[in-house]
């Protein structure tokens, strides 16, 4: 998928459910909670257990197969509050919804290009929508093992 077909993808996210007006108004929660009448979940799961069964190793998650979207309570709840970074995570595991990514093991010989790479389509996504609502996107920074 193009950066070009990302980007209109992300737009078209942002225009739908409204997110400009939501962040005005600091009612982020509203257009998440939105998601549900679409039949998209969002788990929003207690930080020790998250930790516990995640190592910690990774910020969210997507599950193609029953449309849920899984986070740390501490990012929902910043990202209610429009804390970027949390914004980033769960605009980054909606991108893979919207994008139509499904749980595929590749086997190629070669490696994949940056526009098949479900997970840079996933970031752009989540940095569209982020630059669509006015943050700074060259101030994100990442704590990467």
């Amino acid at each position: 998928m193009s950066m070009n077909d990302v980007s209109s993808n992300a737009v078209n996210f942002c225009s739908y459910f409204k997110l400009k007006s939501l962040k005005k108004k600091k009612k982020l929660d509203t257009a998440f909670e939105l998601l549900s009448l679409y039949s998209i979940t969002i788990n929003v799961v207690d930080d020790k257990i998250w930790t516990a069964s995640t190592y910690d190793l990774t910020s969210g998650h997507y599950d193609p197969n029953t449309w849920t979207i899984s986070v740390p309570n501490k990012t929902f709840e910043l990202a209610c509050h429009g804390e970027r970074e949390a914004l980033f995570v769960l605009f980054h595991e909606i991108g893979h919804l919207v994008l139509g990514h499904q749980a595929l093991l590749h086997k190629s010989k070669k490696p994949a290009l940056q526009i098949e790479d479900a997970e840079w389509q996933a970031d752009t996504f989540a940095e569209v929508i982020l630059a669509e609502l006015g943050y700074s996107m060259n101030q994100l920074a990442f704590d990467f093992l």
